[in-house]
C-alpha cells in the first residue's frame, strides 16, 4: 500500500465546480476575513471503503486553501476558542436573482455571507490517511497560502517513510486481528448451535484468544488500539 497515489484531476476548483465537491468531516485549522473570506482545510477526496467489512474507513485528504472572493459577512455565529481546530458539516449555497447566499454549517457555529465564487487551492498532492486529517508536519504545518501542489520534502525523508512503514505494519496486524474476531464470533455461534464439541470449543477458543491478545499486544498504544 506504500506508493500509492490519488489521480488529482486538477490544483485549483472554482464554483463552478460546487456541486461535485463535498466539505463534509473537512477540519478547519485557521481563518481570516480581509476582503476575502479564507479558511486553511484538510479536503476529503476520497472515502476508501475498509479492505474488511466491519473495519473503518480510510482516506485521501490533501491541505488546503478555501478563498471566498470579495465576501460580505450576512450573520456569524460560533462558539470557539482561537486556537481551536473544528470541523465543517457541510456548505450551501442559495442562488437568487443577483447574488448568491452561502452557508458554512459546522460543529461550533455557521456563517452566512455573500460573495463573487470560491478558489480552492490544493497545496499538497492528497495523501492516504487512516483519519479524515493530515497530520502537522505531513501538512507543513498551518497555512493559508494560495499555493498549488507545493513540495514538502518531509515526506519523502527516512523518518517519514519509516513511519510509514511501520504504520502499514500496524494495519496488517489490525486486519488480522479483526478476522480473529469474527472466526471468534463465528465459533461462538457455532457452540449455540450444538455444531461443535465441547473439547474442540475449548481449545479452539483458547487458539484464539491467544492469537487476539498477541495483536493486541503489538498495536498497544498505537493510533490502532481501538480499532
Amino acid at each position: 500500500m506504500i506508493g500509492m497515489s490519488y489521480d488529482l484531476e486538477k490544483s485549483i476548483w472554482t464554483e463552478k465546480d460546487f456541486e461535485i465537491m463535498g466539505w463534509h468531516d473537512s477540519q478547519i485549522y485557521k481563518m481570516a476575513l480581509k476582503e476575502d473570506l479564507e479558511f486553511d482545510i484538510d479536503y476529503i477526496f476520497k472515502w476508501n471503503q475498509p479492505d474488511l467489512e466491519g473495519l473503518p474507513f480510510t482516506f485521501w485528504v490533501a491541505p488546503a486553501t478555501l478563498v471566498f472572493k470579495k465576501a460580505k459577512i450576512l450573520s456569524f455565529d460560533f462558539e470557539i476558542a482561537m486556537e481551536d481546530v473544528f470541523e465543517i458539516d457541510y456548505i450551501e449555497r442559495q442562488v437568487e436573482e443577483d447574488k448568491a447566499i452561502w452557508l458554512i454549517v459546522t460543529q461550533r457555529g455557521e456563517i452566512e455571507f455573500t460573495c463573487e465564487g470560491f478558489d480552492q487551492y490544493i497545496r499538497q498532492k492528497p495523501l492516504f490517511q487512516f483519519g479524515q486529517t493530515v497530520p502537522y508536519r505531513e501538512r507543513r504545518g498551518t497555512s493559508l497560502e494560495r499555493v498549488e501542489l507545493q513540495n514538502n520534502s518531509y515526506l519523502s525523508s527516512k523518518e517519514y517513510l519509516e513511519a510509514q512503514a511501520k504504520t502499514f505494519e500496524h494495519y496488517e496486524n489490525v486486519k488480522k486481528r479483526h478476522l480473529k474476531r469474527q472466526e471468534m464470533k463465528e465459533l461462538n455461534l457455532r457452540r449455540e448451535n450444538h455444531q461443535v464439541e465441547t473439547k474442540d470449543y475449548l481449545l479452539k477458543k483458547k487458539e484464539i484468544n491467544e492469537m487476539i491478545d498477541f495483536y493486541d499486544y503489538w498495536l498497544k498504544g498505537t493510533n490502532f488500539e481501538k480499532w
